[in-house]
């Protein structure tokens, strides 16, 4: 165990090491950038994609399935972003039949630099369950290419399977939190929780591949 644990800490190391040197060999071909890699300023008139899979396996029996997120969204010279997500979509495949869960909504947010707090509003889809409204109030502190915390609550409105009456309730609470460790290099946890007894934990590290991020030129 301490054998694993060593060669894992070399290879962090290898890596942000790498990293250190891809940033000093791009700031001494570019010295006129100049980025602030832990808190930097949002990118503005763009469109920004991005997506996650998170594939699972059932732990008590035959099966298995993926929790995933999908969003396209375009900020604003001003600080707004509209954008469309499917947030958190869900299926699984066991012996008794295939089930999906899908949330997707239409968002509008006010996102600043360093602040954004936004309302997602759309629709619940459900194989083998009622469907109805979904609304997701969601925020973000700190800056969005650097350290930030970021969280979201869904909620629905359905008719219930048992008692046929319609209510409004949580469905859904996600969030995460984004470290910078180098300025190419940042620690990431995620994680959710579903009252339709889903739920998953994830720590991973995001990597810039090529360019300056939020990068300014000086005159």
């Amino acid at each position: 165990m301490r054998q694993r644990s060593l060669h894992a800490a070399a290879l962090v190391v290898a890596f942000a090491a790498g990293t250190t040197g891809a940033e000093a060999a791009e700031e001494t071909a570019s010295p006129g950038v100049e980025r602030p890699w832990m808190l930097p300023p949002l990118a503005r008139n763009m469109v920004r994609v991005q997506g996650t899979v998170r594939p699972f396996f059932n732990m008590i029996g035959p099966g298995g399935g993926a929790i995933g997120d999908l969003s396209v969204e375009y900020y604003f010279q001003r600080p707004f972003k509209l954008g469309f997500e499917v947030s958190p979509f869900a299926f699984v495949l066991v012996p008794e039949g295939p089930g999906t869960i899908v949330h997707a909504r239409l968002r509008g947010a006010f996102s600043s630099d360093y602040v954004e707090v936004g309302l997602g509003i759309g629709g619940r889809m459900q194989y083998f369950g009622p469907s109805g409204l979904s609304v997701a109030p969601a925020m973000r502190l700190g800056s969005l290419d650097g350290a930030h915390l970021r969280a979201e609550l869904g909620y629905s409105l359905i008719r219930n399977y048992y008692t046929q009456q319609t209510q409004f309730a949580l469905s859904h609470v996600t969030g995460g939190l984004d470290v910078p460790v180098t300025r190419r290099l940042a620690i990431t946890l995620d994680g959710g929780y579903g009252l339709d007894l889903w739920a998953y934990a994830t720590l991973g590290v995001r990597q810039w591949i090529h360019g300056h991020g939020e990068g300014r030129i000086r005159p």
